[in-house]
């Protein structure tokens, strides 16, 4: 699969673009994530099927919103390609998403395939939830979430770090490289820099 342009593919129902744009908002602002979600990208004017298909293509991960509306239409299809997608690249993350008004119980009767195997995040609590904010950037990052609330940072030191103290930890970060995820390799580089700036 070729290295992907966006973090995630946001597909949703129409009825629920506007809770969909804001939670892609937070996605950007508060995790620098590049997301892909039709407001942002589609041009007026250029045929809006197509272009969903390459953002689907030229997204690592696809987040599926389900919300007060039953999904149809093209919704359907986005989803039926997003998990076409998912069984030809492995590494491709289909990421069910309950919205605020998702019905309680089980949601998904329209769409059970879907369903099946997969975790769900929750945001029927609202927005602001934080575990759910936790859990779709564990998804979107393709790791797993861990305990919550968090730990505190295992990584040794405090504000006081000095610079040479940083460099020696990216190099060895970097021994190692080759063994681990992409995502893990990014996130304890935030956390060894981040020590400096505390």
């Amino acid at each position: 699969m070729p290295e992907p342009d966006y973090d995630v593919f946001l597909s949703h129902d129409h009825g629920d673009a506007v809770v969909v744009e804001e939670l892609g908002r937070r996605l950007v602002t508060q995790f620098g994530f590049k997301v892909w979600l039709d407001r942002w990208v589609l041009i007026p004017g250029k045929t809006w099927q197509q272009e969903i298909a390459k953002g689907q293509d030229a997204a690592a991960t696809c987040a599926v919103f389900v919300g007060a509306s039953t999904a149809q239409g093209w919704f359907d299809q986005e989803v039926q390609r997003a998990l076409n997608r998912q069984a030809a690249h492995s590494d491709y993350r289909v990421i069910p998403v309950l919205l605020p008004g998702a019905v309680a119980g089980d949601p998904v009767d329209s769409i059970p395939a879907f369903a099946e195997l997969r975790t769900w995040v929750d945001f029927r609590a609202g927005l602001d939830d934080p575990y759910a904010l936790h859990l779709i950037k564990s998804g979107i990052q393709g790791i797993a979430p861990g305990p919550w609330p968090p730990l505190a940072d295992p990584l040794p030191g405090g504000g006081d770090v000095t610079l040479d103290e940083i460099e020696r930890d990216l190099q060895a970060l970097d021994r190692i490289k080759p063994l681990l995820h992409e995502a893990i390799i990014l996130e304890t580089q935030r956390r060894i820099v981040s020590r400096r700036f505390r």
